[in-house]
């Protein structure tokens, strides 16, 4: 078994950019999501808040979880976009100091 480890910064741009474009389409489809089931049309649908009661509360508990779950894709793109920027900084540098020590 082998201890090297090999990181392609190549690679982490790819994924963070999937996470990236996962994260602006679940946007999109959260926007969309809020337009066709807008919480004042529950409440038209049944008649009244009390009646749509048990429905706005999912709908308003799905509409923060689809919320939550675009924020932290976007911030896990974010984070291996950095994390490949730092990785290439990191290897530049060791590439330097090698050949300053030849």
């Amino acid at each position: 078994m082998s201890d090297e480890v090999r990181i392609s910064t190549e690679e982490l741009h790819k994924l963070g950019t999937a996470f990236e474009i996962s994260a602006d389409d679940l946007g999109r489809q959260l926007t969309s999501f809020r337009r066709r089931s807008d919480a004042e049309a529950l409440c038209d649908g049944f008649g009244s808040r009390a009646a749509a009661g048990p429905y706005l509360e999912l709908y308003e508990q799905a509409e923060r979880a689809l919320g939550q779950l675009r924020q932290r894709l976007a911030e896990v793109a974010g984070g291996l976009k950095e994390t490949a920027v730092s990785t290439d900084a990191a290897e530049d540098e060791l590439v330097k100091t090698i050949r300053g020590v030849q």
